[in-house]
């Protein structure tokens, strides 16, 4: 059951970050009179600014690993 909902779980972070990166691309794309993707881009901008590069790198090496180690498994 807990194995179920972890995997149900992981499916909505990964479908949530996909449809932030498709909205960065467009935004890209279309550009500032894109009204809902420019709204997402700019958070998004504004959020990785705000983090520092460091910290970033570590959450991307933690999940990577995770996922790595997991599928070995």
């Amino acid at each position: 059951m807990l194995t179920k909902l972890i995997g149900y779980a992981w499916s909505l972070v990964e479908a949530l970050f996909l449809i932030v990166a498709l909205s960065v691309l467009l935004g890209l794309l279309v550009g500032k009179d894109a009204g809902y993707i420019s709204a997402v881009t700019a958070n998004t901008v504004e959020l990785l600014q705000k983090i520092p590069s460091g910290s970033l790198l570590g959450i991307v090496l933690i999940v990577f690993l995770y996922k790595y180690f997991k599928g070995k498994v």
